[in-house]
């Protein structure tokens, strides 16, 4: 199953400008009329954007589950030269997959994988789903459920052996 949230993401661009017009025109009303005239009239709200869109996570999310591998891609496009944060890929055969989570906080939404490791450990993979819909999330949970089940019976089979 592919899934991919990139055509999503060109509205974000618009409300990131004008985050960034707003930051703008209020340093320049601070420097023409100082800043005991009228104070920092938008420069708190942009701040609580900011950290708003912060908390919701990476916009983009690409999933690929074709093939023996998963590939799971996160990224901010628009900030992901600045910060790996901003930019995380993970890649892992189907096999090693041993568990998922969904979380459901207000305004976010969480993916947690846990696959199986090279020193028999489990690691533990977060990937922000917060600007995917309903639909698609049944469609990845669909998905990561068919792989699990898979990996149940050949694990059952090799034992059996």
């Amino acid at each position: 199953m592919r899934l991919n949230t990139t055509k999503r993401y060109t509205h974000l661009v618009f409300i990131y400008i004008i985050l960034a017009l707003l930051l703008i025109f209020d340093v320049a009303q601070g420097q023409i009329g100082g800043l005991e005239s009228g104070g920092l009239l938008f420069t708190p709200y942009v701040l609580v954007a900011i950290a708003f869109f912060a908390y919701r996570g990476n916009p983009v999310f690409i999933y690929d589950s074709d093939g023996e591998v998963i590939i799971i891609n996160t990224r901010e496009p628009s900030l992901a030269s600045f910060s790996k944060m901003f930019a995380k890929q993970y890649e892992f055969p189907k096999r090693k997959l041993k568990g998922y989570t969904i979380s459901n906080l207000p305004f976010r939404r969480t993916l947690t994988l846990k696959v199986e490791s090279k020193e028999d450990r489990t690691k533990v993979v977060r990937a922000s789903i917060s600007y995917i819909n309903r639909h698609e999330v049944k469609d990845l949970e669909r998905s990561l459920r068919g792989i699990l089940s898979k990996n149940k019976k050949t694990r059952e089979a090799q034992e059996n052996e």
